[in-house]
């Protein structure tokens, strides 16, 4: 295939063009700068010049193969226009062209919030800053002349990076690995290699629809924050959620919240977390030095 991915120098966007390079795939990425196409050429995929705003751009590429892959997004208020925009240029594009696939990436907050995994249809609406996810989902699943596919990642981990890293780096900076209350909230995970190979089969198969890419056992916050406190080389304490709100604002819901995933669409294609089994799962990631968590 042919495909043209949106923030292909991030971190999901560049696991899934090294995947489906290694697939045999031809993968185009788009990059806002310098540094950029040269995280692209790295995956072993061709840079493309351009952001969310050049509408043009994202139209004559999403044209111009088999499928994309959106994983791009902007961090301002305007996120969520920003995104209606882009994605309506690319699908509007390839239903009048070639059409093709189309995977948008939203995240386990459009789940209902459960401590039991839940399935794909057991969705809500987040309400808040979130609330753009619900149409951000309809566009594509409604859009015609394309396959639609959503994936909602859970919590993402590996290579070093990712927002485990930066759970890391908060508590080495703070001294102390703290998780909310009781720290009994779970969330799924996943790791970001095993979450490229889902991308890669979706885009590969004839499937439409929501998939969730989970790991079998959500993660408890305390063990979670027990082993960001073993990377981080610091104690691990419990704090409230006032405390937690006043520290970092919204981020404290999220890391409140019980986001627990149910994967079994997505295993009935055939993927299976591999990865993240090998590794043991997040909390063996984030004590493996090889999986690059841990303080020098």
């Amino acid at each position: 295939m042919d495909v043209f991915i949106t923030g292909a120098s991030g971190y999901i966007g560049s696991a899934v063009a090294r995947a489906l390079v290694a697939r045999g795939h031809r993968v185009r990425g788009l990059a806002r700068s310098e540094a950029a196409e040269a995280r692209v050429r790295a995956c072993g995929a061709e840079p493309v010049r351009g952001d969310l705003h050049r509408l043009d751009v994202l139209a004559r590429e999403a044209a111009a193969g088999d499928g994309v892959v959106h994983t791009a997004a902007t961090m301002g208020e305007d996120r969520a226009a920003t995104d209606a925009a882009a994605v309506t240029a690319m699908l509007s594009a390839m239903s009048g062209v070639s059409g093709g696939v189309f995977v948008t990436t939203t995240g386990a907050p459009r789940a209902r919030s459960s401590r039991v995994p839940v399935p794909e249809d057991d969705a809500v609406n987040p309400g808040g800053p979130l609330e753009w996810l619900v149409a951000a989902e309809s566009r594509v699943l409604g859009a015609r002349g394309v396959r639609g596919v959503v994936v909602r990642p859970p919590m993402v981990y590996g290579d070093g990076a990712g927002p485990v890293a930066r759970l890391v780096e908060g508590a080495r900076a703070a001294g102390v690995a703290r998780y909310i209350d009781d720290g009994a909230n779970r969330w799924s995970t996943v790791h970001v290699r095993d979450l490229a190979v889902a991308y890669a089969m979706l885009l590969e198969s004839d499937a439409t629809g929501v998939f969730h890419a989970a790991e079998g056992s959500p993660e408890a916050m305390a063990a979670l924050f027990a082993a960001v406190g073993d990377a981080a080389g610091v104690p691990v304490r419990s704090w409230s959620l006032a405390e937690a709100r006043a520290a970092h604002g919204i981020m404290a819901d999220f890391l409140a919240m019980d986001a627990a995933l149910d994967a079994t669409r997505l295993r009935g294609l055939g993927w299976s977390p591999r990865g993240g089994e090998a590794v043991g799962g997040i909390c063996g990631a984030l004590r493996d030095p090889a999986e690059g968590y841990r303080a020098p």
